[in-house]
């Protein structure tokens, strides 16, 4: 297999003229795709905004379900990701299409699960604490959020890359990019809940942990007819 890459747009006819070239020498009509400067544009504006709203979402999302510290350094770590990879695709100039922002869109959802599966532990652990003061006993408790959650992380990862893998070595050959984007996303994705998002949320959180302690307080159930 080889990729050829040229640095103007082919007009029809040398596209038609390489493929029947191929055909009669090889037996096998190549694929020619032309990607022009306009569509390259739209493709990359199409992606940004797909991860801005996905975060959008996200933010929304997790500030309703815990806080807006959580929030915000989840959304830190999807960056992160999309980041990672858009960047090694950039170095190793591989081939950047709609599957690839399928594929970086897939690594946010299973990425933010994965966060989120931490950032629940902690709340729990905290819970349990009921009255946090002080910076090291808050980096205990996220330390000991991540010991506890970290099994489970590894475990669904190598799940996962597996079946990607797989899918990279006995795939079509169209969705090679978009397996191999799944691959390193996942890494980047499971590194980024065990090492940034925590980390960056206890440093946040933790600067003013004095000033203003985390204090859980457990609702009072009230007897009687509710109005």
């Amino acid at each position: 297999m080889a990729v050829a890459r040229f640095d103007k747009e082919l007009s029809k006819d040398k596209v038609s003229e390489i493929q029947a070239y191929y055909e009669e020498e090889y037996g096998n009509t190549p694929n020619v795709s032309t990607v022009s400067p306009v569509v390259g544009q739209e493709l990359a504006k199409n992606a940004a905004l797909a991860v801005l709203y996905a975060s959008i979402g996200i933010i929304i999302y997790v500030t309703i379900r815990f806080e807006i510290f959580f929030a915000l350094t989840a959304i830190i770590a999807l960056l992160h990701d999309a980041f990672f990879i858009i960047a090694l695709f950039s170095i190793t100039r591989l081939e950047f299409d709609v599957t690839i922002i399928a594929a970086i869109l897939t690594i946010v959802g299973y990425s933010v699960n994965d966060t989120i599966v931490t950032f629940d532990r902690i709340r729990e652990n905290l819970k349990q604490k009921k009255k946090v003061k002080s910076f090291k006993e808050l980096a205990k408790i996220v330390n000991d959020s991540l010991m506890q959650t970290l099994t489970r992380s590894i475990n669904t990862v190598l799940t996962v890359i597996f079946a990607a893998v797989m899918l990279l070595f006995f795939g079509a050959s169209s969705i090679t990019n978009f397996s191999f984007a799944l691959v390193i996303g996942l890494l980047a994705g499971t590194y980024s809940s065990l090492f940034i998002a925590s980390q960056l949320w206890l440093i946040w959180r933790g600067r003013n942990i004095k000033e203003k302690p985390i204090n859980y307080v457990k609702k009072k159930k009230v007897d009687g007819p509710q109005v």
